[in-house]
């Protein structure tokens, strides 16, 4: 049975959320595509903006109607940078208030946290804007995708993969403390700084 989804945000109010420059007045543009999932029309909405302190990005976001779909993703309107970033977040359990800063994550980044030896590799979420706490939820969603199946097919690790995301469960909701690392080679990634 699939999870009804929250309703796709608007870029543009993601923007505002991280965007201080109210003057800067880009064009929501808004065109139909085609969705991948069932194969009807959706709309996708894009956005050029700029982060203060930071650079100019295409946000953008598709949602389908027919069946739900939505996803968003970040392209970055500029070149890659002189020098990478690496960026360095400790998380004390209890402090949820830290779960909530804004990411952009390249598709060139890489996110580590020690703690549980994990890992998400470049390849495996694209380009995007969310939160700490997105992101770890995300990963938690690609982790249980085939959980059922691998049940079936290796019990022994299902049982493992399902003792593993307790543990990435309570870094994301602030119950456990956990060290972030984003190291992104181009650049391109920031996490707010609040």
């Amino acid at each position: 049975m699939e999870t009804p989804r929250d309703p796709i945000a608007d870029v543009r109010s993601v923007v505002e959320a991280i965007s201080t420059d109210a003057t800067d007045d880009a064009p929501l543009y808004q065109l139909e595509s085609l969705c991948m999932r069932c194969g009807q029309n959706g709309i996708t909405r894009l956005l050029l903006t700029s982060i203060p302190h930071f650079r100019k990005l295409l946000l953008s976001a598709f949602e389908c109607a027919n069946c739900g779909e939505r996803n968003n993703e970040v392209q970055f309107a500029g070149e890659i940078q002189p020098q990478g970033c690496r960026y360095r977040l400790d998380f004390s359990s209890g402090d949820r208030k830290m779960l909530n800063r804004q990411v952009v994550k390249s598709e060139s980044a890489t996110i580590k946290i020690p703690e549980l030896d994990f890992e998400i590799p470049p390849e495996a979420q694209r380009g995007s804007l969310s939160t700490v706490e997105g992101i770890l939820l995300r990963a938690m969603e690609g982790l249980q995708a085939l959980q059922e199946e691998r049940k079936r097919v290796d019990p022994q690790t299902a049982e493992a993969l399902d003792q593993f995301l307790v543990k990435l469960k309570a870094c994301a909701t602030g119950d456990s403390s956990f060290t972030l690392i984003l190291d992104d080679p181009a650049g391109n990634s920031f996490i707010e700084n609040p």
